[in-house]
């Protein structure tokens, strides 16, 4: 139980950690809710993921805006590297715990089974997705930043004040 515990407290200090480097690059804990509302939506996000992967100009400067404020939203989402170390080492105390549990006999080996591997799998993508990411996101800002700038301006779509829950509260 002291292993789990000592995880657990290396998880907070992970998730501490990653809210200063969140202050110490001006991305304050309460302004990510509003950032993560002006990324562009999961359809202009499909429309730009070949520009995102292979760092390739886009052939119009509306797609160069797109392309750069997605890769924007990456970077926001995956540059903060204590935030996803201390996901994998939360991860790693739920493991251990499952482990632990198994050999008291408190659970059958039937969950060690079912549960191990689904949660190995998000202790290893969390890092892997970390590093595919970060450099395509850069490459890609560097490659469309000069066309986006000469983009229009983005429609406004009505999604001031969007909080995410406007589709729910709409009648069907």
């Amino acid at each position: 139980m002291g292993a789990v515990t000592l995880l657990l407290a290396a998880a907070f200090v992970f998730q501490a950690m990653g809210s200063r480097w969140n202050r110490r690059h001006s991305r304050p804990n309460w302004k990510q809710r509003e950032l993560a509302a002006q990324a562009p939506r999961g359809e202009d996000q499909r429309r730009v993921r070949p520009y995102l992967r292979s760092s390739e100009t886009a052939p119009d400067p509306e797609l160069a805006r797109l392309t750069v404020a997605t890769a924007r939203e990456h970077l926001r989402v995956w540059e903060n590297p204590w935030q996803h170390y201390g996901y994998s080492v939360f991860i790693a105390a739920m493991v251990l715990n499952i482990f632990t549990m198994t050999a008291l006999g408190n659970v059958s080996a039937g969950v060690l089974y079912v549960f191990l591997p689904l949660i190995a799998a998000m202790a290893v993508y969390y890092p892997l997705k970390r590093r595919r990411v970060l450099p395509r996101a850069r490459r890609a800002v560097e490659a469309n930043e000069e066309l986006a700038a000469r983009a229009p301006a983005p429609p406004d779509d009505g999604r001031d004040g969007w909080d995410g829950w406007d589709q729910l509260r709409k009648p069907y």
